[in-house]
């Protein structure tokens, strides 16, 4: 058997945990593109070897070497590529079978997403978690992220001229590394992108990045605190003449609600204020309020020193509008269906269609995943 999966496939092995210590440990191989398509059998003892494949549907996505080889049935889904890929494009599954590295998996993916979904996909696979519908909590954690910036961009110049590589460079210089979790990831969306794109531009600096602290509860003894979304105030950190000027903003998920996790809580909060950090935390009722929302962001401006925005009312009603929308397609992004190009297309293509679907149609991945629940 010789298959090398790819696309939305590649990506559901990708999320699972043997694959994510592969990783995480830096293994790649080279990515020998077979001249064929798998036959039926091989299809079936593949889902047999990888049973988390039959559970998500839909044929599965190969890579083949010509044009010749294309097929499309309720099996596979075969996608050319007859140039060959750098090495290290792959990653082995089980014997003769390979997977895309999440390095490529980006370029192949990105044609069919907007920028925004390609924004969610690079948030998960710089983060420490994977999204799975099949477990309570919609998601797994991960010790560290399956790729960095860095092998990314070196991905891309190894693969020279290629379709959406721009869009690839653009969407990573928006994105913070070491988001936990959907909902972080689409909390610092929000709080980081430019008002053009319907975020608050705050200068959002990084996510779950370790800080040094002093316990206060023992003798004030060093510590470590990971903040969700750090934000410091522009212009970088200050000098010894000026006071330290950041802010922490948290995402309260269900497990923030555990009352044996309250304790430990408070104690981080405590810590980063002696540090000099206010911290704040969001909750899903004020996450889903975007006057909440628009009154937190404007605290935070004040609080890091920003100067307050001074805008018509023509304009604050446009960006107020963009805001929204930020939020509705964000919400719309559940990590198993990547369909907003298309959504694009039929709104272009019939711009009075009726009002945004309930969300029980698209919210697949359980609602802890996201924080809705």
């Amino acid at each position: 058997m010789d298959i090398l999966l790819s696309h939305e496939t590649a990506l559901a092995v990708l999320r699972l945990p043997l694959m994510a210590r592969r990783l995480e440990r830096g293994e790649r191989c080279d990515a020998h593109v077979p001249q064929a398509p798998p036959t039926p059998e091989e299809v079936e003892s593949l889902l047999r070897l990888l049973p988390v494949l039959a559970g998500r549907g839909g044929p599965i996505d190969v890579l083949v070497a010509s044009a010749e080889a294309r097929v499309r049935s309720q099996l596979v889904s075969s996608h050319v590529r007859s140039a060959q890929l750098p090495p290290g494009s792959a990653v082995a599954v089980v014997p003769g079978i390979r997977c895309v590295s999440p390095e490529h998996l980006v370029v192949q993916m990105t044609p069919a997403l907007t920028d925004l979904e390609l924004m969610v996909l690079l948030a998960e696979l710089l983060g420490s978690y994977a999204v799975d519908p099949s477990v309570k909590r919609g998601m797994v954690q991960r010790e560290r992220p399956i790729m960095t910036p860095e092998r990314l961009l070196a991905h891309l110049s190894d693969l020279g001229q290629v379709s959406g590589c721009a869009r690839i460079r653009r969407a990573l210089g928006m994105v913070c590394v070491g988001a936990a979790s959907p909902r972080e990831t689409k909390l610092s969306l929000r709080l980081g992108l430019k008002p053009a794109l319907g975020g608050y531009h705050l200068p959002v600096l990084s996510m779950n990045e370790p800080m040094g602290v002093r316990r206060i509860h023992d003798a004030m003894r060093a510590g470590v605190r990971k903040p969700d979304i750090l934000l410091l105030a522009p212009g970088g950190p200050p000098d010894a003449s000026k006071p330290f000027c950041g802010r922490a903003v948290e995402y309260e998920g269900e497990d923030h609600r555990d009352p044996r996790r309250l304790a430990a809580n408070v104690e981080r909060h405590n810590e980063l204020v002696a540090l000099g950090f206010g911290e704040y935390w969001v909750a899903k009722e004020q996450y889903g309020n975007l006057s909440y929302m628009d009154g937190l962001a404007g605290r935070l401006r004040a609080d890091l020193g920003m100067a307050p925005l001074r805008l018509s009312d023509k304009e604050a009603a446009r960006r107020r509008a963009l805001r929204l929308g930020l939020y509705e397609e964000l919400e719309r992004i559940d990590g198993t269906h990547w369909d907003g190009r298309v959504r694009e297309r039929e709104r272009a293509a019939a711009p009075a269609l009726a009002p945004l679907a309930a969300k029980e149609d698209w919210d697949v991945v359980p609602v802890e995943a996201y924080g809705l629940g």
